[in-house]
């Protein structure tokens, strides 16, 4: 029976990984967090390894392991290590194991391996030998975190260019769906999708004798297109670009030359000199000029991070959902072009909030996690305007901490962070304020800002950016006291409580508790409106804006007894915010039990939503829900995706409740979907789950890694209905309801099939 279950379940699962006796040995290692070490360079000589623990029986955990490091791969092959050999350790510990060898030296490169030991004792075979590459561990960095170019030499003898402490970018590439030469003799190009690119052509020219044997042709690129001719004159920040190729008698290969991108921002980024320059482009056309001239291969090099395309995926009965989903799935990685999350082509620069949301989509698609650690540490010491962007920094390190279980993120960064909480600007009134001369220099500079004043955003674009009245603000009425300002304040101080207590400073989270108490009373009889029932946008005022009073609810401000009035409110407003308070938003609404109108909103074909980014062409999502909502608005921008990880989270109900995955609850909210699959990659391997319901039924499929358990939640229809569940072909008879579901606790690891018949 077991067996025929798992079968069944492979083929439910693209790509899955549900067979118990697949794995015999450790897999998916990691060294600092890098999957490919060996395109990097650590600039610690003690570095920490993390694996995926194989399973092999249900309920299957880690006993114990044993890790080698040797200095040539060949002895681990041999069962030596010249290194360090750890010996069988009786732990169960998998993720951030400390090296506790010989010294390692300097530009050396070195090699590891495990084995581990399961709940009956059995050895595992060795897993597959690593490498990885120490650089310079002495140098003094501009700030912690810092991670430049270097270069590092060969075996071969040979040098190349990497990121230290994360992985480098590389040109990866694509080719097009469509080729084709026009009346008209230009070629057209279709790459199905934009990337921050360049292209490698490869022309054929059939010179005549009269022409020269080298001459210029225009080659175009562009994001949008009309029928199969770039759109010239796209709007927004939309890219169209044309440049001139000298091309020669022959066959010849053949780039464009983009102009080295000049920075206009505090932050923004440039490319290496080493490497070409890239543009986001979809389109190509070469325009021949009349010549003989034939496209024979075309090449789109698109530039990004490290990305394992089979980590994640998800699919539904709402096929629109799942173009949503795809599309942000893409734009994570696509918006890697830096090797951080400064995604956009104007800007190229990094924002906390922005980052904050690039990071969560990262964790929810690929078992990556060094690129979001250097985003975070980078926006610690590089703050940007924007009050609220403030807060997101400690944000990011939590969730770092949450999906990566490594508590040294949060002690190498805590003091730093600290200030970021902004408590030098509460007033005598208990309120956090921005607008009554406590934003000194001296108080940027210890929030690592270099400006001179902060402004409260609330949300982007404002009125003045839009053809539209009020922005993407909801008309919001800014004050010396802001409701949005102060539930971000709130949420930063749980924050904070947790993380002290995870390092054990006591006497802080003490404070932050009390604070946080404190506050949460004077919030409410500050901001809240008891005639109407919903929260106002500032203190002494009557405007209530849709965001004064999502965020009140995503933070857990909204007391339980006003939470339907709240809600109610909300409701009317629909989509009445930009691309980056949706992500809060429809986080609220799932929730609070509102998946249903969540949803709705997800997958709203109106002119505010992902359907709207597909309809109008973009194969990335973009900064503004539309042009006229933002008169430069781009179509690369990765804050717009936060789908990618609502759906897993949200839809899908996958949460750690512990940090690292150890624990995890799986509550899925079905939303009127019949069916859903997905598969969401953490640091202790890959999480799957599949649920189909009908009239009569409906079934649970969920596949949790070894070295982690579950809380199930089962969702029913109707509270007091009477049902019977079969958890892996055994009725359960004492069954545990907890609001709308059925819990069972503590699910272990393995294969699980779950029926609910009513």
């Amino acid at each position: 029976m077991k067996y025929r279950m798992i079968w069944s379940l492979v083929y439910l699962f693209s790509g899955g990984l549900l067979s118990f006796a697949q794995d015999k040995s450790p897999y998916g290692l990691l060294t600092n967090l890098l999957s490919k070490p060996e395109l990097s360079v650590l600039t610690t000589n003690v570095p920490k390894f993390s694996w995926i623990v194989p399973s092999t029986v249900e309920n299957d955990y880690q006993s114990a392991y044993q890790i080698w490091v040797a200095s040539d791969s060949t002895l681990l092959v041999s069962g030596k290590a010249d290194v360090w050999d750890s010996g069988r350790v009786l732990s169960d510990q998998s993720t951030h194991v400390r090296f506790g060898g010989k010294e390692l030296k300097q530009n050396s490169s070195y090699y590891w391996a495990v084995k581990t030991w399961n709940r009956k004792g059995d050895e595992s075979e060795m897993s597959e030998v690593q490498k990885f590459n120490i650089g310079d561990v002495t140098r003094k960095k501009n700030w912690p975190g810092e991670s430049r170019w270097v270069q590092f030499p060969q075996s071969d003898g040979s040098v190349s260019w990497t990121f230290e402490d994360r992985h480098p970018i590389n040109y990866h590439a694509s080719y097009p769906i469509d080729c084709h030469r026009k009346e008209n003799g230009t070629w057209f190009i279709d790459f199905k999708q934009a990337a921050f690119s360049n292209i490698s052509l490869t022309l054929r020219w059939n010179a005549h004798p009269c022409e020269k044997k080298d001459t210029l042709i225009r080659i175009c690129i562009g994001e949008k297109s009309v029928l199969d001719s770039i759109d010239r004159k796209p709007g927004g920040g939309v890219i169209f670009k044309e440049y001139f190729v000298k091309v020669h008698d022959g066959v010849g290969k053949y780039s464009i030359e983009i102009p080295r991108f000049k920075p206009h921002y505090p932050h923004s980024q440039v490319m290496p000199e080493h490497m070409q320059e890239v543009i986001p482009f979809r389109y190509c056309e070469v325009n021949a000029g009349g010549l003989d001239l034939s496209v024979i291969s075309a090449e789109q090099m698109r530039l990004y991070t490290e990305y394992d395309e089979y980590a994640s995926s998800f699919v539904s009965s709402d096929t629109l959902l799942n173009e949503i989903y795809n599309l942000c799935r893409y734009s994570v990685k696509a918006n890697t072009f830096n090797g951080d999350y400064a995604a956009s082509q104007r800007e190229r620069m990094m924002y906390e909030a922005d980052a904050y949301i690039h990071q969560l989509g990262h964790y929810a698609t690929d078992r990556e996690f060094m690129t979001a650690r250097f985003s975070l540490e980078n926006m610690i010491y590089h703050a940007t305007w924007p009050t609220e962007w403030i807060f997101h920094s400690i944000m990011m390190v939590w969730m770092d901490y949450l999906h990566t279980g490594d508590i040294d993120v949060i002690k190498k960064n805590y003091k730093d962070i600290q200030p970021k909480l902004m408590m030098a600007l509460i007033m005598p009134n208990g309120l956090l304020s921005t607008r009554t001369g406590l934003v000194t220099k001296e108080f940027c500079r210890s929030i690592f800002y270099q400006g001179n004043a902060l402004k409260d955003i609330v949300d982007w674009p404002w009125a003045n950016m839009s053809t539209l009245k009020g922005g993407e603000t909801d008309e919001y009425q800014f004050s010396d006291y802001n409701t949005v300002v102060n539930a971000f304040h709130y949420h930063a101080l749980d924050l904070m409580e947790n993380m002290a207590k995870v390092i054990g400073e006591k006497k802080d989270a003490f404070l932050y508790a009390k604070r946080k108490k404190e506050l949460y009373k004077i919030f409410q009889k500050s901001f809240f409106d008891q005639k109407r029932g919903l929260y106002v946008d500032g203190l002494g005022l009557d405007h209530a804006s849709l965001h004064a009073n999502l965020y009140p609810l995503v933070f857990g401000l909204v007391p339980e007894k006003h939470k339907d009035s709240v809600l109610e409110y909300m409701k009317e407003k629909e989509m009445a915010c930009g691309v980056y308070s949706a992500n809060y938003l429809l986080e609220g609404l799932f929730d609070a039990g509102e998946e249903t109108y969540a949803m709705h909103l997800l997958t709203s074909k109106s002119d505010r939503s992902w359907y709207n980014m597909l309809r109008v062409g973009a194969t990335m999502t973009t900064e503004a829900w539309d042009n006229k909502y933002k008169s430069n608005n781009g179509w690369s921008h990765a804050w717009s995706s936060s789908p990618v990880h609502i759906i897993p989270r949200k839809v899908m109900g996958i949460e750690p409740t512990k940090p690292g995955f150890k624990h995890i609850r799986i509550k899925p909210k079905v939303a009127g979907l019949s069916w859903a699959k997905v598969k969401l990659p953490t640091i202790r391997g890959f999480i799957q789950t599949e649920f189909v319901q009908s009239d009569s039924k409906f079934t649970l499929s969920v596949s949790i890694p070894a070295n982690m358990r579950a809380d199930v939640y089962v969702p029913i229809r109707e509270k007091g209905q009477k049902c019977t569940l079969i958890l892996d072909g055994t009725p359960v008879d004492k069954l545990k309801f907890q609001e709308d579901y059925i819990l069972l606790e503590n699910i272990y690891s393995g294969v699980h099939h779950i029926e609910l018949n009513y």
